[in-house]
C-alpha cells in the first residue's frame, strides 16, 4: 500500500455495480475549492466500457460492493478502513506533539478542538429520497466528502500553529488516501 500525493483537485471514484449498470459519483478529496466535493455523477450500462474508461480515467477506485468490474481500478484502489486508519494516526501524532508542547510551556495553551473523525461507511445518509439503485454509492460518496471536510478542518488548525508545522508543513495537505 502508499499514501498518494494529490493536486488541488484530486477525485476518487465511488463504484457500485447495480445489475448490469455502473453506478459512479466523483468526489474530491483534495483541497476544498468552496463547492460541493460531490463533482459529478453517473449510471451507465456495463456495456459501455468507453464511457466508463473516461469517468474512471486518472481516479482512484472505491467500491461499495464487493463486485469489481474490470478497467475500472487502474489508478488504484483506495483502502478505506486503512485511509481512516492513516487519518486517525495522523491526528493523534499532531494532538501529541501539541501535548509535548504544551508542558514546557508555564501558561497552558489552549488545546485545539480537533473535528470530529466518522468512517464514510458510518457517515449519515443525506436526508432526501434517493433511488435505491444509487443509495450506496451516493451514501458512501457523502461521507468521503465528510472524511475530506473534517481532515480540511484539521490541517487549517495544524497548519496555523507554529509548533504543529513540522508535523506536515506550512500549508493543508489534501486526505492521506492509502492506495493498493
Amino acid at each position: 500500500m502508499s499514501m498518494m500525493n494529490q493536486t488541488v483537485l484530486s477525485l476518487v471514484a465511488v463504484l457500485d455495480k447495480v445489475g448490469d449498470r455502473l453506478v459512479v459519483w466523483h468526489v474530491n478529496v483534495g483541497r476544498g475549492m468552496g463547492l460541493s466535493r460531490l463533482t459529478g455523477a453517473w449510471v451507465v450500462g456495463l456495456d459501455q466500457e468507453d464511457v466508463i474508461s473516461t469517468i474512471t480515467a486518472g481516479c482512484c477506485a472505491i467500491w461499495c460492493g464487493a463486485e469489481v468490474v474490470a478497467g475500472t481500478a487502474e489508478t488504484g484502489v483506495v483502502d478505506l478502513d486503512a485511509t481512516v486508519d492513516a487519518v486517525l494516526a495522523e491526528v493523534a501524532v499532531v494532538d501529541e506533539r501539541f501535548t509535548e508542547h504544551q508542558e514546557t510551556l508555564s501558561n497552558k495553551l489552549i488545546r485545539p478542538q480537533w473535528p470530529a473523525l466518522v468512517h464514510p461507511s458510518q457517515a449519515a445518509p443525506p436526508l432526501r429520497e434517493i433511488d435505491e439503485n444509487v443509495r450506496p454509492a451516493l451514501c458512501l460518496a457523502h461521507g468521503i466528502a465528510d472524511l475530506a471536510d473534517r481532515w480540511a478542518e484539521f490541517e487549517a488548525l495544524r497548519a496555523a500553529r507554529p509548533i504543529l508545522i513540522e508535523q506536515g508543513g506550512k500549508t493543508a495537505r489534501p486526505l492521506p488516501l492509502v492506495v493498493r
